[in-house]
């Protein structure tokens, strides 16, 4: 993952922004007034700081794993509570009005992402409101289609990055997310094979295809989850 400034800096140039103000524009519109939410893998915490100006009653906390982005969003945000802690180890204190995680479920390695969603359910209240977005490749059979899959989603990526007029180092950090993908250091999967796996655990389930605006099948997504199944509530 890149450093904290680039990071943040990034996201007025990645296709991913439109994900990231789609998230926004649902939490802004259905978080209830004086509600709680969590962002689970929250990085430097730029979603939070955005949501403590446009919805100020919410109640906000971010949780990542990552040492060099729990000191800089703490600083830089300090009306926001954050944690340092492993989402998979996590163990909600309560429930929340909205849990959400942005652009972060890659990062767990596949046999872990359906612990990690598991978490999601469990940590959100009955009548709460789940948000996941999530950058997805083509949908693959083998390692060499998943290899062909993660190169074709690198390109678009990157080729789209520049076209919207990004720096060097976002270039440079884009380009190395491609090298990542392909070579399995991340793990993104298709949204045919990540669609199942929000279907057992949430009875609602609404997937919206952000980028690009065309048929294709990889790109990035937003999914909106309500009513968490009962087998994920019997936890604590």
């Amino acid at each position: 993952m890149p450093d904290s400034e680039i990071y943040e800096q990034a996201l007025a140039y990645w296709p991913y922004l439109t994900s990231w103000q789609k998230v926004l524009e649902i939490i802004e519109k259905s978080a209830p007034k004086n509600g709680t939410l969590i962002d689970l893998m929250c990085g430097p915490g730029h979603l939070l700081g955005q949501l403590k100006r446009r919805r100020p009653d919410l109640m906000l906390t971010g949780l990542d794993i990552d040492q060099r982005y729990i000191p800089f969003a703490q600083k830089k945000y300090p009306d926001i509570k954050f944690h340092l802690a492993d989402v998979l180890t996590w163990q909600p204190p309560e429930r929340f009005d909205v849990v959400i995680c942005t652009g972060s479920v890659h990062h767990i390695p596949y046999e872990r992402q359906v612990d990690a969603i598991e978490v999601f359910a469990r940590g959100v209240k009955p009548d709460g409101l789940v948000i996941i977005s999530d950058c997805y490749i083509d949908d693959y059979a083998d390692e060499q289609g998943r290899k062909l899959a993660a190169a074709k989603l690198g390109y678009e990526y990157l080729s789209q990055t520049i076209t919207n007029g990004a720096p060097e180092p976002v270039v440079k950090d884009t380009a190395e997310i491609m090298v990542n993908d392909v070579l399995m250091n991340e793990f993104k999967t298709s949204i045919k094979k990540r669609q199942p796996v929000f279907d057992k655990y949430f009875g609602e389930v609404e997937t919206i295809h952000t980028w690009p605006q065309t048929s294709a099948e990889y790109g990035d997504y937003v999914t909106v989850c309500r009513s968490p199944r009962m087998i994920n509530l019997s936890k604590t």
